[in-house]
């Protein structure tokens, strides 16, 4: 790796493109991915001019300094900018993060720019890889937050040593035409190039004893075994092996060529030592039949190799370098190709159609005056109580209560019940340690105990409605993936339709007044059969207050109405609903066999409402929102 930069600096130095064949790094390691979540971050809210000047005063984006200047000291031209984001924020919203990205290379005219910078063909390449990446991701995401945190782990990741080798991360070429093309002697079996040149002939790794801390020996019988238990001798007959794979490689460059090779060799010291070491080397063994020579005594031997290369009709030509290289730039030459016509297309595109998720219906929600969960208002007749006399409050009752707070700290446990639904939600000691084990990987090593005491409480909670426990229901499917076709789907008529049947009485802000046409999509957290009737069930980690008092009945609904879950509810049993008519047929009757849906608030297991706010499955809710996904649009 580290010859191949070398190469490609001395390269790029002389204006000459190459790309690196056997590059394996994940393009999350990339400067363009670290850069590329602050552009995310800057759309995402384009109201917050924080986000706005991090994302413009990245690498990637590359406004000069004056131009950061001038958004520093007039707020027209960033409020400028501001708007940009906002109207890509639409495209993202709309159309997906892939054609948001897309626009914003054009709206910033990084191509261009780009295009004629030495690395600019790399970063674009990176810019678009990562576009896919994240149009990818975003099918399984809800929102624009939620992918911008999904960004932000893989780039964690690979920063702390794991992941990042899966084959859709690795970076791509950014081209293999008309390029230098830099690539390891073991990649290159098989091929041919018209020259080839071999800058490091003289390189080689020695086993040392000193710096080994594992072997491969052979066991006497053919087969060869790794050992930690080795002496110097055993290093020796392993270096000896390393030598012989180092000739059948130098066989394998020596023959890439179609017309020319050039070879690199210089005198070798290992570690500020006098004694020359190319002996040591592949090329160096074969031209000094393995005994060692110092620096000065290698010249004849390479002159040897001329003469005798010229008794054999080789050509072979030995040039030694000066003590002064001149720097050339390579001139690319004049080439243009007439121009075709542009094609036209006359095909009609709905740019109206799109892809969206119980986020996108409940977008903008935090921009109303929403509902402020405040504790009960005392009665007429009880006197107003004095702040500064309230004693000071005591601990929490359980460990759930203190536990951290927030999307991450909700993400986290979201993925520990997925992964204990696959095996029925059981919490044995084997799989305690085991849970222990994945709180300590995401950075909860000290709530570990904690979090374990959690969730067995939580899996062997009886759930309000079905009348059972996680770890005693029937047929389980974790992360139910539904796509509902929508022809004009308004989201003012769902809302209407949801406030009459679930959670009546309990005020709610308004949805958003927009239109969905395309496809609606979700992933139900679980759905379950017991009984002979099925069920949705969504985990929640809300906190809602300090100790169990906080979650009664009364205050889950209020949370529910707050974020609008009951529509996310209504969506998941319309799912559902359709599911079993599908799968069951004449036999199905919603009455019957559909129970409804359980939002467990995990933080409440020990509250009033033993922490389920649990809704009916109306059927008139279910027909009516099954109508209007089915409208057909009017002429």
């Amino acid at each position: 790796g580290k010859e191949a930069a070398a190469v490609r600096d001395a390269l790029r130095v002389r204006g000459v493109a190459s790309v690196y064949l056997s590059d394996r790094d994940s393009v999350f390691a990339s400067d363009e991915a670290r850069d590329l979540c602050l552009w995310l971050r800057g759309v995402a809210e384009p109201q917050d001019m924080r986000r706005v000047r991090a994302a413009l005063g990245s690498r990637t984006v590359g406004l000069s300094l004056a131009e950061l200047y001038d958004l520093a000291t007039q707020d027209e031209l960033l409020d400028q900018r501001a708007e940009q984001m906002r109207e890509l924020r639409m495209v993202w919203q709309v159309q997906g993060v892939l054609a948001m990205l897309r626009q914003s290379l054009h709206v910033l005219q990084l191509a261009g720019r780009w295009r004629g910078q030495s690395d600019g063909e790399r970063r674009l390449t990176n810019v678009l890889h990562l576009a896919e990446l994240l149009q990818t991701a975003s099918s399984q995401l809800d929102g624009e937050q939620a992918l911008i945190r999904w960004l932000a782990q893989q780039i964690d990741e690979v920063n702390a040593g794991g992941a990042g080798d899966s084959e859709e991360q690795t970076v791509r070429l950014e081209s293999d035409e008309d390029l230098v093309k830099v690539i390891t002697i073991h990649a290159s079996k098989g091929l041919e190039y018209p020259v080839v040149c071999l800058p490091f002939a003289h390189s080689h790794r020695m086993l040392e004893a000193h710096k080994t801390p594992v072997l491969q020996l052979d066991d006497g019988e053919g087969e060869r075994v790794w050992t930690l238990d080795f002496d110097k001798d055993d290093t020796k007959v392993a270096d000896h092996d390393r030598l012989r794979e180092d000739l059948r490689l130098w066989y394998v460059a020596l023959t890439r060529a179609r017309h020319a090779l050039w070879v690199g060799w210089s005198p070798v010291n290992r570690q500020g030592g006098k004694s020359c070491v190319n002996h040591q080397s592949a090329a160096g063994h074969l031209l000094g039949g393995g005994l060692e020579f110092e620096a000065a005594d290698w010249l004849p031997k390479l002159q040897a190799l001329e003469k005798d290369a010229d008794e054999h009709r080789l050509s072979v030509q030995l040039v030694s370098a000066s003590a002064e290289v001149p720097l050339t730039v390579w001139a690319r030459p004049a080439h243009t190709s007439e121009l075709r016509d542009a094609l036209s297309c006359t095909a009609r595109i709905d740019k109206s159609w799109t892809i969206a998720s119980f986020s996108r219906l409940t977008r903008d929600l935090a921009s109303q005056t929403l509902l402020h969960m405040a504790t009960p208002r005392p009665a007429d007749d009880e006197p107003p109580v004095d702040a500064q006399a309230l004693p000071e409050q005591a601990e929490p009752q359980a460990p759930w209560h203190r536990f951290a707070k927030g999307p991450s700290a909700g993400n986290f446990l979201h993925d520990q019940l997925e992964w204990l639904a696959a095996d029925g939600f059981a919490l044995d000691a084997p799989k305690a340690e085991r849970l222990k084990k994945r709180c300590d990987n995401a950075g909860y090593k000290a709530q570990a105990d904690d979090v374990v005491q959690w969730l067995t409480r939580v899996v062997a909670q009886p759930l309000r409605g079905p009348g059972s426990p996680l770890n005693a229901l029937g047929t389980l499917l974790p992360e139910m993936e539904f796509w509902l076709p929508a022809e004009r789907l308004h989201a003012r008529e769902v809302d209407a339709l949801c406030q009459q049947h679930l959670l009546p009485g309990v005020s709610r802000p308004q949805l958003p007044d927009a239109q969905l046409h395309g496809m609606l999509m979700g992933f139900a957290d679980l759905v379950f059969e017991h009984e002979g009737r099925y069920w949705v069930l969504d985990y929640k980690s809300n906190h809602l207050g300090a100790d169990d008092a906080a979650y009664t009945p009364q205050a889950l609904a209020e949370a529910m109405a707050h974020h609008r879950y009951e529509v996310q509810a209504a969506l998941y049993m319309l799912a559902l609903h359709r599911l079993l008519r599908a799968r069951l047929g004449e036999a199905y009757n919603p009455a019957q066999q559909l129970g409804g849906a359980v939002y467990l608030f995990l933080r409440g297991i020990d509250g009033p409402a033993g922490g389920c706010c649990t809704l009916p499955a109306p059927i008139e809710l279910l027909d009516g929102l099954d109508a209007m996904l089915n409208a057909e649009v009017k002429a």
